[in-house]
């Protein structure tokens, strides 16, 4: 495989990685706090700072508001609109008791994955640290 090859497959990989659990991770986030999607898009940004990456996966509007307008639609979030310490009128969301009975159940999930051996195996080899299966439970 050329660097170039390489480079596009490595930045597709990131990218998918990142599209898999960014809604998963916004409503995690408006569950921490009320928060607007600018907020959001920042705190996206600072999960997705890989060091020693040249893969950028910056979060802007065209990609969040979709997302936050579907959560919004299916009753996980709710949106208020309110006005700012600089006078502007923004959207501020918060977690819905859908949205927190689906992420319980994100929970779940994730809890079996670090439960299964399997898993707990790809996770250590893809970070090079070790996981104690204790702490899962």
């Amino acid at each position: 495989m050329t660097d170039e090859n390489f480079e596009e497959t490595r930045q597709k990989l990131l990218k998918y990685f990142s599209n898999g659990i960014t809604h998963k991770l916004i409503l995690w986030i408006i569950s921490k706090e009320s928060i607007h999607g600018y907020g959001i898009m920042k705190k996206l940004d600072e999960f997705f700072n890989f060091e020693n990456s040249s893969c950028e996966l910056n979060f802007n509007s065209s990609k969040i508001y979709p997302i936050l307008s579907k959560m919004e639609k299916r009753g996980l979030i709710v949106g208020e609109w309110k006005v700012n310490e600089n006078n502007k009128r923004v959207k501020y969301y918060s977690i819905t008791d859908d949205g927190i009975e689906l992420l319980n159940q994100i929970q779940d999930s994730m809890n079996s994955l670090l439960n299964n051996p399997y898993w707990l195996a790809f996770f250590e080899d893809m970070t090079g640290r070790e996981f104690n299966n204790e702490k899962c439970n």
